[in-house]
């Protein structure tokens, strides 16, 4: 199993920001539908890991990371707890910290609404 790295701040924006495509340009559903979910169908076909690197932006809101990561769960809900498997959620900069526990969390806890 190989990962396939997605830096949002390379791959999307250093600037992501709200949840819906109303609320600019750089936002969750987006990224959402037009980054992780393909690379989510992909590892899915081919074994490998989604490793989603949070470092580098200048922030997060608590909608962002709801609408990506909790509406990964809502888009995919079939996969289930194989998302677990599918997706990593990486910060490597204590900076982002909180940021991987939410959006762990907004994961975690849409799993288990099943």
């Amino acid at each position: 199993m190989s990962d396939m790295v997605i830096s949002i701040a390379d791959r999307y924006s250093k600037f992501p920001a709200g949840r819906y495509p109303a609320d600019g340009p750089f936002n969750a559903e987006r990224f959402r539908k037009e980054v992780l979910l393909p690379a989510i169908d992909e590892a899915e076909r081919t074994g490998n890991r989604v490793v989603v690197l949070l470092d580098g932006v200048m922030g997060y809101s608590s909608s962002f990371l709801e609408e990506v990561f909790g509406g990964l769960v809502r888009a995919r809900r079939q996969l289930g707890e194989r998302l677990k498997t599918l997706l990593t959620i990486r910060a490597d900069d204590v900076a982002y910290a909180a940021a991987k526990l939410d959006a762990e969390q907004y994961l975690a806890e849409e799993l288990r609404r099943g």
